[in-house]
């Protein structure tokens, strides 16, 4: 239990962080020079990321370097993306064209009381076996990452939910304090029961890590870990859509369920 308690502490912590999805008050591309709400500046495209054109007194600070003029903001695919400042604490990052703005102070950071949960349930720890791919096959289109882009598909995993035997899709993702991890994006019954339902969860889905063995392996599936997307938290998020394979027919009882204000009403 100790383990479950540091994971809902890292969540709740994620979620109201300064990069964390409640922090994120837009998210705009930006394919002809524009300005963004709410920072100031005008923001074009360019290779590697975009530009900011601004004056000293607009605040606007690039690589710890005040703008006055016209500055390359580089994104996060570049070997060194740019940091991004503005005054009252806001801070920006560079997706492709799209500039994301994080208010540390937003309005859903300040209602945001925590994350509705099932209670832990030892029953919902349960056992499945990985195979992964060997062909470098992609992900269909539907699965996608909370950026819209489509994910390689790692393999998949067997395993029972509600006595029924399932074969799962799962997708690579980022590693996590430096171990590789294995994702699954799955709905289940829960996922469209009215949001007022206290055996309810998020409508598009949830998603279960798991460590990546790099081989074929038996693997644990602890759903009390289960843990809601970004676009749970804020509509500026794309929603994963779950593969065909991975909606589950069973109520899966356990884990996250929506992020809450201090009445307990949905947030999102």
């Amino acid at each position: 239990m100790t383990d479950l308690a540091d994971h809902v502490a890292d969540r709740d912590r994620w979620a109201r962080g300064p990069r964390g999805p409640l922090a994120l008050v837009n998210a705009q591309q930006v394919d002809v020079e524009q300005p963004v709400w709410p920072v100031p500046g005008r923001w074009a495209p360019a290779p590697g990321g975009l530009t900011v054109t601004a004056d000293s007194a607009d605040g606007v600070v690039v690589d710890d370097v005040p703008v006055d003029g016209t500055v390359l903001v580089a994104g996060d695919q570049a070997v060194v993306p740019s940091v991004v400042t503005f005054p009252d604490g806001l801070a920006g990052t560079v997706t492709d064209r799209t500039l994301r703005v994080w208010d540390p102070a937003s309005e859903a950071i300040g209602r945001f009381a925590g994350i509705a949960r099932f209670d832990h349930d030892a029953a919902w720890v349960t056992a499945g076996r990985y195979v992964p791919v060997r062909d470098g096959l992609e992900a269909r289109g539907a699965v996608l990452d909370a950026a819209g882009v489509a994910l390689p598909v790692a393999g998949h995993v067997d395993t029972t939910v509600g006595d029924v035997a399932v074969r799962l899709v799962v997708v690579r993702s980022a590693a996590f304090r430096g171990v590789p991890r294995l994702q699954l994006i799955v709905q289940d019954a829960t996922s469209a029961l009215p949001e007022t339902d206290p055996s309810s969860t998020y409508s598009m889905g949830r998603f279960l890590y798991l460590d990546d063995p790099g081989e074929a392996a038996d693997v644990v599936l602890d759903w009390n870990t289960v843990v809601l997307p970004p676009c749970a938290f804020s509509y500026l998020f794309a929603c994963p859509v779950p593969p065909p394979e991975n909606r589950i027919a069973a109520a899966v009882t356990a884990g996250e369920r929506h992020p809450v204000d201090a009445s307990g009403a949905v947030l999102h």
